[in-house]
């Protein structure tokens, strides 16, 4: 069953410009679903209309089938955490936990019930007579998140929760709110720009960018498969690697300086430009073994080492771009140094030089690349 719909939606603030344009989607009842894109690209925004804080200039929303375009947040059976946690700091932990409960007017005893359970549940029991300058950040969140528990709103909506937290505490927040929404079985949107929290705690995510959606999908159909050239390269850490490719229709090849990958007739006619974008994810480049036909291979100048204790980036050019391959343990190769690496055709990703769309991906088995590539530095 849908719990939020959103039909056409669409947010301006000027009537000519489109801060969000034209979203459709339908999130299911207890679904994690993220909200994700670079800083402007509006996830905020809609999150904000979901809440009602924005008006809607145009489309529909709808929570669990009924038009809520108009209804004042309060009436939206929604609770929601900001990212800069919003408590009072007057107010002990106790206190701002309940202040929402105390505004509708619910029963003391019951408040004090609910107070107790999320805090047991969020580990706050021991700070609920403390004021929020006596907690660290950590402790803060879970406060503003012991908030959104104790209404029982059947609703969440986060707005970049954790990016006030340190790494190693965000890793942390990142597995308690995903178990917390399990426990609770609530539906959670959450925004946020980092694709790390994206790609490890969503059911779906949707992909942004300039107000208009990109992509929508598991994490792992995103990543695998991208419909285009932005989704490819937002998703991933390091982003995968893009290089433009000439197409030389007379010879059946696409040709990236010394490069050459000899193509299918099928794919040469599926290319309206006359480049393409080629790309490849950093951990499927390996070291180069036996030439395969399966395989291109070639020697390359490393441009940087980067050893990271469980595994090594190491940068390269290819052509005028530069690309990383990413490998598991330590590699204390020195910069400057010429390797040589390879990789799986069945690997590689193409994109339409004009349109960004996608033309080939790995899950299509690869049935437009053929030829063994083999070469010197290039």
């Amino acid at each position: 069953m849908s719990h939020v719909e959103l039909l056409n939606l669409c947010k301006s603030y000027d009537q000519t410009t489109f801060a969000v344009e034209d979203i459709n989607v339908s999130i299911k009842e207890g679904e994690f679903f993220i909200l994700v894109g670079p800083s402007g690209c509006g996830k905020s925004t809609m999150l904000r209309m979901i809440a009602g804080l924005e008006d809607i200039s145009a489309g529909e929303l709808k929570i669990h089938g009924a038009t809520a375009n108009h209804l004042p947040p309060s009436k939206r059976n929604l609770s929601m955490v900001f990212q800069n946690y919003a408590l009072y700091p007057h107010l002990t932990v106790e206190e701002n936990i309940l202040f929402g409960l105390k505004v509708r007017k619910v029963k003391k005893a019951e408040r004090s019930e609910r107070c107790q359970r999320a805090a047991a549940m969020l580990g706050l029991t021991d700070y609920l007579k403390r004021k929020p300058r006596e907690l660290s950040g950590g402790q803060r969140q879970r406060v503003a998140l012991a908030r959104a528990v104790v209404s029982e709103a059947p609703l969440c909506l986060m707005d970049e929760p954790l990016s006030n937290l340190d790494a190693k505490l965000r890793g942390h927040m990142r597995t308690e709110i995903r178990q917390l929404q399990r426990q609770l079985g609530m539906t959670m949107i959450y925004v946020t720009h980092d694709q790390v929290e994206a790609m490890t705690m969503g059911d779906r995510i949707m992909v942004l960018k300039d107000g208009q959606v990109q992509q929508v999908g598991s994490p792992l159909d995103i990543y695998n498969a991208p419909a285009n050239l932005f989704v490819a390269t937002f998703i991933g850490a390091p982003p995968m690697n893009i290089a433009k490719a000439t197409v030389d229709r007379m010879n059946r090849e696409l040709a990236i300086g010394s490069l050459r990958l000899p193509i299918e007739e099928q794919l040469l006619m599926r290319i309206s430009s006359d480049t393409v974008q080629l790309g490849i994810r950093p951990e499927q480049i390996a070291r180069a073994d036996a030439p395969t036909p399966e395989h291109v291979q070639w020697h390359v100048t490393l441009t940087n080492v980067e050893v990271l204790g469980n595994e090594t980036l190491l940068a390269f050019k290819v052509g005028e771009h530069e690309w990383k391959a990413k490998w598991l343990g330590q590699w204390p190769y020195q910069l400057h140094e010429t390797i040589a690496i390879s990789f799986a055709k069945e690997h590689l990703y193409l994109f339409d030089g004009e349109t960004g769309k996608t033309l080939v991906s790995p899950d299509q088995n690869q049935p437009y690349l053929r030829g063994a590539v083999s070469l010197e530095s290039s």
